[in-house]
């Protein structure tokens, strides 16, 4: 239960690795919604689509940048759950 929570209450968190890992200065987008939306066509329209409906498809990343995003926002829930479950173990019953 304590990772589910973690994991909502970080949204603030996924949002500022994702601005800082897609966020570049030629495509920099001006608020966190356009991060987003930005992140969201990376990550579940496929190339092909996006070709085809003649989006920018020069500056498209590639997947390691987006396995790298997973794996930081992984690591953000994981690093917290540690430091709880060491910090104060009778609060999520380690």
């Amino acid at each position: 239960m304590a990772i589910w929570i973690l994991i909502l209450l970080n949204l603030p968190v996924y949002l500022l690795i994702a601005w800082v890992v897609f966020d570049t200065k030629d495509a920099a987008a001006d608020t966190f919604f356009e991060t987003i939306v930005a992140l969201l066509k990376i990550i579940f329209v496929p190339p092909i689509v996006r070709y085809m409906l003649g989006w920018d498809d020069e500056g498209a990343f590639g997947i390691f940048p987006i396995f790298g995003f997973f794996f930081a926002c992984a690591g953000a829930v994981y690093g917290e759950y540690r430091l709880i479950q060491h910090f104060w173990p009778g609060l999520i019953g380690a």
